[in-house]
């Protein structure tokens, strides 16, 4: 069964979409390999700000992969939950303590070969697969030395990192989908900044940062067209989380750690940690991460 028990049965219409992914998509044996992987981060967005987004029908795109897929507890349980930090684990299922990436204003770069990018380059090899970062947060996610993902910066295959919107990264994704998944295995990274803006701006579940998570669905759906367009959906893994929440009414985040990810895959019935993230996708991509050094204290999600 899936763990879309998850959403707490806040509401009947939530309650239906699980029933019908309980029928469809029962757990299965082994999820078939994928020839790439979409790892999508809608920045800031609470899990009970989701749900009620979900139960209106105002995110088609991102409920288009619930209709197959999964949806998945995930706790912050060893950081600080904001953007730097949030993403330094999601992307390398590390602790603050050995990537060196507390919060917004104590970090330093992750060590050279930690994070996900490097790790796929250098199991797989660069000539085997393609990898992006595609991020619309100059600071957080930036390439300048200093900054926590610069190492990672010198090994992609291709890294933006400009202030974006959700339209314009939207594009600039999945423009990524078409060059890279004509061409082989690829794993993408794409982060959409907008809703934490509204949040940090007008508060939580204000009506502006709904109408910014609505366009982060739109931009997100760019990418979805641009894999049903290769004719490559099918065989991608598409994964969908937050680094942080809001306190609903005040524009800060304190103590918002129980978040959330969604998958187009069937099966995953288990909560995870943010830290599971990272061997979630190494595994799925067939790369085997118990003897790497240092060693996860973590473990994948997958069924």
């Amino acid at each position: 069964m899936l763990n879309n028990s998850s959403l707490t049965g806040k509401n009947t219409a939530i309650v239906g979409v699980l029933f019908l992914i309980f029928i469809i998509g029962t757990t299965s044996a082994s999820l078939p390999d994928p020839d790439g992987i979409i790892l999508l981060s809608w920045d800031g967005i609470s899990k009970d700000t989701l749900e009620s987004l979900l139960e209106s029908d105002s995110l088609p795109h991102l409920g288009s992969l619930l209709k197959t897929g999964s949806f998945i507890n995930i706790s912050i349980t060893d950081h600080y939950p904001d953007t730097i930090a949030g993403h330094a684990q999601i992307l390398t299922g590390y602790s603050p303590e050995q990537t060196g990436v507390f919060k917004s204003m104590r970090y330093s770069e992750i060590p050279p070969g930690m994070t996900i990018f490097e790790r796929i380059e250098d199991e797989l090899g660069s000539d085997n697969i393609s990898t992006a970062i595609i991020a619309s947060q100059e600071r957080s996610l930036g390439t300048v030395k200093g900054l926590p993902f610069y190492h990672a910066g010198k090994i992609v295959d291709y890294y933006y990192d400009r202030n974006s919107d959700a339209g314009l990264l939207g594009s600039v994704a999945s423009e990524a989908v078409y060059y890279f998944g004509s061409s082989g295995r690829f794993f993408i990274f794409a982060h959409f900044r907008d809703a934490a803006d509204a949040g940090y701006a007008y508060g939580a579940g204000s009506s502006r940062q709904m109408t910014a998570i609505e366009n982060i669905d739109e931009g997100s759906g760019m990418i979805l067209k641009a894999l049903q367009d290769l004719g490559i959906y099918d065989k991608t893994a598409i994964y969908v989380t937050t680094d942080h929440g809001f306190n609903t009414g005040p524009k800060d985040h304190t103590g918002q750690t129980a978040l959330w990810m969604i998958t187009n895959e069937p099966g995953y019935i288990r909560d995870g940690d943010q830290k599971d993230i990272t061997p979630t996708i190494l595994k799925r991509l067939g790369i085997s991460y118990g003897e790497m050094t240092p060693s996860y204290n973590s473990t994948d999600l997958i069924p």
